[in-house]
């Protein structure tokens, strides 16, 4: 990845969020979003030829984000990303174990 991708492309805002059981004022139960971290990415979209083979399949309109392998915590699929007043479902982690330099992160967008 790294011949692909510099430090310098990752220029786009990010946060990652979880749910977390919490207390309501009289005592009971919620789940609430919960900010992990932020840090910054390469947003990548899909090439043409791309969308056309992803209809219709778990892929269909999904975004790559580009991170650096080292974050202040750890990445789960359970989490969500928020961008560009959008959130996004983690459908698949890709870290770079070999380098230990970028994780690819494909995630498509809630409805």
């Amino acid at each position: 990845m790294s011949n692909f991708i510099k430090t310098y492309d990752l220029s786009e805002r990010i946060t990652f969020i979880e749910k977390k059981n919490d207390k309501d004022k009289l005592g009971g139960n919620i789940v609430i979003d919960t900010v992990v971290f932020t840090c910054w990415a390469s947003v990548q979209s899909q090439f043409l030829n791309e969308v056309k083979s992803t209809i219709g399949t778990i892929l269909e309109d999904t975004l790559t984000f580009i991170i650096r392998y080292q974050q202040v915590a750890a990445i789960k699929n359970t989490m969500k990303i928020e961008w560009s007043n959008e959130t996004y479902e983690i459908v698949k982690i890709n870290r770079g174990v070999a380098r230990k330099d970028f994780t690819t992160i494909i995630a498509k967008a809630v409805s």
